[in-house]
């Protein structure tokens, strides 16, 4: 469930946990900045939005789906090698029922999907570009029910159909580029320029702060209600999603950090979104 985005070197960008290597950097000197300004080019936002083929929506991206997925390869291909998978049937069984029942009901119903149930005590799940998803058994033992591991899973089809690997990518790209021009913008000023670094340092700060992960949390929030849309979709009851954030909270550790500094919503945050959604979709009243 986590992503984090490394705006130091795009080239190797972790996407829910997982390394993604070869990914374009952005490395503009400032005459090309300067040019590249000046014709419009540094920003091809305009000419970069694509339609979701899943919801509809218009979104940003500079790289196609499966370019992403490509990179994405490898380091799947390497934890798999490295992870032992659970070995025990009923576990790995559990998982995949209930995945079968999720996935049938999503807007990518029938596409080919890679699902590993890995033997590891982590109390998570992941999905990777190209329909990769990794269950780690110790969240399947600390559910307590179908129900709640089909929130687990259908959060994980959200992301992948919202496509929020490639909008995060696209944004770290953009957001690269809008530094390096106010990079240039101070260096160019007299008044400024000697003040350059802390000036970076604070743009740097309110793009993490101000953009990166409260989007990124946003992100979370978005998947949260997919998942619950293909709950009841697939007959699970839809509540159980807000019970699973009351279990998690319980065994996360006490020593949290604030969620501003976070990828990821507070569970309270997310049981609050999740039974106003749940009760105005009228899936159920809490």
């Amino acid at each position: 469930m986590s992503t984090k985005l490394n705006f130091e070197d795009t080239e190797r960008v972790e996407i829910d946990g997982a390394l993604v290597r070869d990914a374009p950097k952005m490395n503009l000197s400032r005459r090309a900045i300067i040019s590249g300004l000046a014709a419009g080019s540094v920003f091809p936002i305009v000419s970069s939005c694509t339609t979701n083929p899943y919801t509809g929506q218009t979104e940003l991206a500079f790289l196609g789906d499966d370019q992403i997925a490509s990179m994405a390869a490898t380091a799947w291909t390497d934890l798999k090698s490295q992870t032992p998978q659970t070995s025990n049937s009923q576990v790995k069984n559990r998982v995949l029922n209930t995945w079968n029942r999720i996935e049938r009901v999503t807007p990518k119903a029938g596409e080919q999907w890679d699902v590993a149930v890995f033997d590891s005590d982590d109390v998570n799940a992941f999905v990777m570009p190209g329909n990769r998803v990794g269950v780690y058994r110790g969240i399947v033992e600390l559910v307590e029910n179908d129900d709640q591991l089909s929130s687990v899973l259908g959060h994980e089809v959200g992301h992948t159909v919202y496509r929020h690997a490639n909008r995060r990518m696209s944004r770290a790209m953009l957001a690269q580029a809008g530094l390096a021009a106010g990079q240039v913008a101070v260096s160019s000023s007299e008044s400024l320029k000697n003040y350059g670094g802390a000036i970076a340092a604070l743009g740097g700060a309110a793009l993490q702060f101000g953009v990166v992960l409260p989007y990124s949390r946003e992100s979370e929030l978005e998947a949260d209600k997919a998942g619950v849309d293909y709950m009841h979709a697939a007959g699970y009851d839809t509540p159980q999603a807000v019970r699973l954030w009351e279990v998690m909270d319980a065994k996360a550790n006490a020593a949290r950090q604030p969620e501003f500094l976070s990828t990821h919503p507070h569970p309270s945050t997310r049981i609050n979104a999740l039974k106003q959604y749940i009760n105005a979709k009228g899936y159920a009243l809490i």
